[in-house]
């Protein structure tokens, strides 16, 4: 990931829907064009967050899964 990440979302240890919840609470503080990186365990955030982002018109930059931590970065619409 080579993005400049502003804010740090830990939905690690949560499970559904908490990661995705974390991630719109997390949006609403960043100005537009500001990026998130999420952190989750529930293998469930593999769809909802990209969904998510989907739904809501931002932009997924990247995911990855690295020791069973799903990492999301979106930039804010």
């Amino acid at each position: 990931m080579d993005h400049q990440i502003d804010v740090t979302v830990d939905a690690k240890g949560q499970k559904c829907p908490m990661p995705v919840l974390l991630t719109s609470r997390g949006m609403k503080n960043l100005s537009p064009g500001q990026v998130m990186l999420v952190e989750a365990t529930d293998s469930g955030s593999r769809s909802d967050i990209p969904s998510w982002a989907k739904d809501t018109g931002n932009e997924l930059l990247d995911s990855s899964v690295e020791d069973g931590v799903f990492r999301y970065v979106i930039r804010k619409s």
